[in-house]
């Protein structure tokens, strides 16, 4: 059930014997009602082996970290991808109905038709609280957990109840967790085989304001609930070990401070454009329905799992994050056959093995792709797929123009490939996935494309490259400004000599933990390149969103532009279906293309200046291209 990493806990204070050995009563008296006077006690158990004394933490710590761990069981459990909250009886914790309505709010969408069914679905009544001697009952929780793979277990009710006590010198905290099921039977697989099981935290005031003791003022225990006549079975008590250690080394290991009250994810670029649940429930849906097919015909000569679970999480993003935008949903979602004619159409440069556009088009979504090489896995697909992939070369607008500028040889854009200057149509999604030399230039060749109303687009960075095409290191920014003349030696540097002078560890735990945090990703070589295609973005006029995707890449950043406005501007098309394509003033709308086209050319020439100048670099790009069409540059690539 549980992930089982390096135990966190003092092993020579453990017994070494089997769980079932070392069994005792648990000190906490709990009764079946929450009248004392006419219920009965139950038969609760604990052990010496789980539990741990000497803890630092406050009590304030474990509190923030349960209500963390409540919506992210998955923390805890491999099994699981999320839990839902179907109730908290303080208002806090947020359930999906209301989590989607506060994304609908913040991008002036309508809350979708399903949100009746969801909040209905919802209204789980809680298990009636235990009383417990000594205990108050402070709150109550009710959380649907979700399992990764639904088709094999089912999702399941628990209830958590929130128990304090404080006596002036000690502080209490129990939580109490309860499956809503009516026999074991009923249990899921990732669920512990137990009637319920509790975590309690035992805090010594004196003895956390003293000085002259030594070690920590907690005492961290767990307490559980068995079936009558059911044995402690090896997977149980593995699992029982398990909880207590993953929960002492996340209150270690976290910087639990920096936690959202309300239990969401505490890094704040995970889950901020579109709600987990969504993304999640369209992932599992499109793995059960294509990754066995495309993992059992993958021709190509990398690990097939990798790549078809990553696009697979990309294509989840991109349905509901259309559903947002344009209000579309997949085919299977739909009462009519066909595309539907509410979405603009996408278009996947640098696509490689066409995963993303097959699922795309197999889910009813308009569009197509390209890649300067075409790929073993395009002949996989059925042929209305084959024919939206296609092997073209992309060369920037600013580059085919000097190329092909006065004096210029009759094969001066000769790359021995179809060539591709990004001029999509009006409105067109751009997706750039891993597209290395393609990153920078994704939001300057959505913007040239339609300099008026610049294309929405979403981009995922891998490796770093200037303009020019040729690998490059971009510096960390500065005041959220990029000046090369100042950092680049020292940017170097930090290249060459990733690791710290000293060789002391702890430095480097520090150095990687600091990239974790958004100031210090900047300093990483794909940090800076992700802030760098943001920068540009932001330059020409985009409003830029950064999030972070949950796929099996430790690339996993995207850089989001134009998708509020866009989502505003479809909204009025579809509100005004007499409103005419275009500005209705035509000078304010060239005056904006005019701008736009400066603002991007003086982008260019200021990033090429150091191949050079354009004209240099442009004659990179287009060597490049050639060695990246014939195979030879592809080992260079991710």
């Amino acid at each position: 059930m549980v992930r089982i990493k390096q135990a966190s806990r003092d092993q020579s204070k453990l017994t070494g014997k089997p769980l079932s050995e070392t069994l005792e009563p648990s000190p906490l008296h709990i009764l079946k009602g929450t009248k004392a006077n006419d219920s009965e006690e139950e038969k609760w158990s604990t052990s010496s082996d789980l539990l741990e004394g000497n803890l630092s933490f406050t009590p304030e710590v474990i509190d923030n970290l349960t209500l963390y761990l409540l919506a992210n069981p998955n923390r805890m459990s491999s099994h699981l991808f999320r839990a839902d909250i179907l109730h908290d009886s303080f208002g806090v914790l947020r359930t999906p109905a209301e989590r989607e309505k506060l994304f609908a709010d913040a991008t002036g969408k309508v809350a979708s038709s399903g949100d009746a069914d969801v909040a209905g679905e919802d209204d789980v009544p809680p298990i009636p609280a235990r009383e417990i001697a000594g205990f108050e009952l402070s709150r109550t929780v009710v959380r649907r957990l979700i399992p990764r793979k639904p088709q094999l277990d089912r999702p399941l009710e628990q209830t958590c109840h929130f128990y304090g006590a404080d006596d002036g010198d000690y502080k209490r905290l129990l939580v109490v967790y309860s499956p809503h099921i009516a026999s074991k039977e009923e249990l899921p697989f990732y669920h512990p085989l137990l009637q319920s099981w509790a975590l309690l935290y035992d805090f010594h005031k004196s003895k956390a304001t003293s000085s002259e003791e030594e070690g920590g003022a907690g005492q961290l225990s767990l307490h559980f609930m068995l079936y009558p006549g059911e044995p402690i079975q090896n997977r149980l008590e593995r699992t029982l070990h398990a909880l207590l250690n993953t929960q002492i080394r996340l209150a270690r290991g976290s910087d639990i401070s920096t936690m959202m009250p309300e239990g969401g994810n505490y890094k704040p670029n995970k889950d901020n454009v579109l709600p987990r649940h969504l993304v999640q429930d369209t992932y599992s849906r499109l793995k059960q329905k294509y990754a066995s097919w495309l993992c059992q015909n993958w021709v190509e000569d990398t690990e097939p799992s990798k790549h078809v679970f990553e696009d697979l999480s990309i294509t989840a993003f991109l349905i509901e994050l259309w559903r947002s935008m344009y209000g579309v949903v997949p085919a299977e979602e739909r009462e009519t056959e066909g595309y539907d004619p509410n979405f603009p159409g996408f278009v996947d440069v640098a696509c490689g093995n066409g995963v993303l556009v097959y699922v795309l088009l197999m889910e009813g979504y308009r569009g197509w792709g390209f890649d300067a090489r075409c790929r073993k896995t395009w002949k996989i697909f059925p042929e209305t797929v084959r024919e939206r992939l296609s092997e073209e070369v992309y060369i920037p607008k600013p580059f085919a123009d000097i190329l092909s500028g006065p004096g210029a040889s009759a094969d001066a854009l000769d790359v021995g490939a179809k060539t591709h200057s990004g001029m999509f149509p009006k409105d067109t999604f751009i997706m750039s996935n891993h597209a290395d030399e393609l990153t920078v230039w994704t939001p300057l060749m959505a913007a040239l494309a339609n300099p008026q109303s610049p294309l929405p687009f979403m981009a995922i960075p891998c490796c770093s490259h200037a303009l020019s095409g040729a690998r490059y290191r971009y510096p960390p920014p500065k005041d959220n400004k990029f000046d090369d003349d100042e950092e680049e030696d020292e940017a170097h540097e930090a290249e060459q000599n990733p690791q710290p002078a000293t060789g002391d560890l702890k430095a480097l735990r520090a150095a990687k933990l600091d990239t974790q945090t958004d100031a210090g990703a900047n300093k990483s070589m794909y940090g800076c390149l992700t802030a760098k295609a943001m920068s540009v973005a932001e330059e020409i006029g985009y409003d830029v969103e950064k999030t972070m995707l949950r796929i099996p890449s430790t690339r996993n950043m995207a850089v989001i532009g134009g998708r509020q406005q866009a989502t505003s501007e479809w909204n009025s098309k579809k509100q005004n279906s007499s409103l005419q394509t275009g500005h209705p003033d035509a000078n304010a709308d060239a005056d904006s293309e005019d701008e736009t086209l400066e603002l991007i050319e003086e982008i260019v020439r200021r990033e090429c200046a150091r191949e050079g100048g354009l004209q240099e670099a442009a004659r990179v790009w287009k060597e490049r291209a050639k060695g990246i069409h014939s195979g030879w540059g592809q080992s260079q690539r991710h």
